[in-house]
């Protein structure tokens, strides 16, 4: 049992984005019994009390008659260190941030959310729309690759799955190296196990020709109306990464699935419980 009520981080910049991670926000903390932080990075240490008000009529503009606890919080510093910081400073379950997608500029210098979420301890889920209350989280894609960062995911898929009844839908890659289908094919084996032991609900999709993975994922997404995808993100994403695009960059700026996004963690070879 945990001591205090679970937290969930809203990064807000005051957009229409921003009202829709705080709706989505809403959902989520309704269903884990959890209270929201609403946060503001400020430039200036000045700012912050002039930042706090706004969040304020932010929240009470966005959500009418909210039985849900929220705080409020400005800190100085900046997108890509503070809002990390300040998800493990808290003890945050979730991030939830809205992006504008990969516009202009980004297409060469890397997505912000990207920028954001590398190397977090804590879970994002990134979004654009407004929440589908009554349906949220409840087909969450899982993409399966032949790497080992594979068995992070499985946990936070069960995690989920207990608060939203979660239906998990394998997306399982088609590599031609035997090599690396073999490692494609003990991570599906391990996931099955995974959710059968815990009674998580899956079906199982195998790419039946090997082209783009997460183009297939976004197209397979789409296909079935999910309304989740569960990533690994890229760890320690450099230059290269952000001028050619890291692929689940495609994936996080879709305009319409939330995406679920786990960083690696240097335990991955121990795949421990959550409870």
């Amino acid at each position: 049992m945990e001591s205090e009520k679970k937290r969930i981080l809203v990064p807000c910049d005051f957009t229409e984005v921003a009202k829709n991670a705080l709706k989505n926000a809403y959902v989520l903390a309704k269903r884990m019994k959890a209270k929201i932080l609403l946060f503001h990075v400020v430039k200036k240490e000045k700012e912050i009390v002039d930042a706090i008000e706004k969040l304020k009529a932010f929240a009470e503009n966005s959500i009418k008659n909210s039985d849900i606890e929220i705080e409020f919080l400005a800190k100085e510093g900046n997108i890509y260190d503070t809002i990390k910081a300040t998800a493990e400073e808290i003890g945050a379950k979730f991030v939830i941030m809205g992006t504008h997608g990969i516009t202009g500029i980004q297409k060469f210098l890397g997505s912000k959310a990207l920028k954001v979420i590398a190397n977090s301890m804590v879970p994002f889920i990134v979004v654009q729309e407004e929440p589908d209350e009554k349906n949220y989280l409840s087909k969450i894609v899982v993409p399966i690759d032949f790497t080992l960062e594979n068995k992070e995911k499985l946990r936070w898929a069960y995690y989920l799955s207990v608060y939203f009844k979660s239906k998990m839908f394998l997306h399982v890659a088609n590599i031609s190296n035997e090599e690396l289908l073999k490692k494609v094919k003990a991570n599906l084996l391990f996931a099955k196990k995974y959710f059968e032991e815990r009674e998580v609900e899956y079906e199982i999709n195998i790419v039946k020709t090997a082209y783009n993975f997460h183009d297939s994922v976004l197209e397979y997404s789409k296909e079935i109306n999910a309304n989740g995808i569960l990533i690994m993100t890229t760890p320690d994403p450099n230059i290269t990464d952000y001028i050619f695009a890291a692929e689940e960059q495609k994936i996080i700026a879709n305009a319409r699935i939330p995406v679920i996004c786990v960083s690696p963690r240097i335990d991955t070879k121990i795949l421990r419980g959550f409870y």
